[in-house]
């Protein structure tokens, strides 16, 4: 007796295969951008909060002594060496002291911190970083009165290279520089 097969349902191998490889190269693609927008996101809360909390102690500094605090520069990070690890912020270096900052948010940073200050149209101690065109910089002049910026340095991906965050006395809007993806 011979017993006639109905279709049966259901997939078949390849096309389980198939399927998998497809949710495979989703996941391939979604991961990096996922993990691309969490860094960004990290570096930008963090900066935001530093940046006020920097930004309300050289205006209190300034307020008290009539000008703005001695300019640190690029070349005087804090930390000096940014890395894709949050490293702790103490002992903070001297000028740091001096202008009584005291962190609102996390003392583990992600990001390295400096300023530069000068008075009314003085661009003696606008950095290169600072004062280049965009796209290499942020195209930033000495205003016709006392100013300073706020800059960070940061490496969230442990990648060679480094992103930029920047705001100034003038501008109070965050920009960055090679933020990465």
């Amino acid at each position: 007796m011979s017993r006639a097969r109905g279709r049966q349902r259901g997939f078949t191998l390849i096309e389980l295969m198939v399927a998998v490889a497809v949710m495979g190269i989703i996941v391939a693609i979604a991961i990096p951008i996922f993990t691309g927008t969490t860094r960004k996101a990290k570096g930008e809360a963090e900066v935001k909060t530093y940046f006020q909390d920097l930004r309300t102690r050289m205006e209190e500094y300034q307020q008290q002594r009539g000008v703005y605090p001695p300019s640190l520069g690029e070349d005087a990070f804090h930390p000096a060496e940014p890395t894709a690890r949050r490293q702790t912020i103490f002992p903070v270096p001297a000028a740091w002291t001096a202008i009584r900052l005291r962190p609102s948010g996390s003392t583990d940073v992600y990001c390295g911190y400096t300023w530069a200050t000068g008075l009314a149209g003085d661009a003696a101690n606008v950095g290169a970083l600072a004062s280049a065109a965009p796209p290499s910089g942020f195209g930033f002049t000495a205003p016709a009165t006392s100013w300073y910026y706020l800059m960070a340095r940061c490496n969230l991906d442990g990648a060679p290279g480094y992103s930029y965050y920047f705001t100034d006395s003038t501008d109070l809007s965050i920009r960055t520089l090679d933020e990465g993806s």
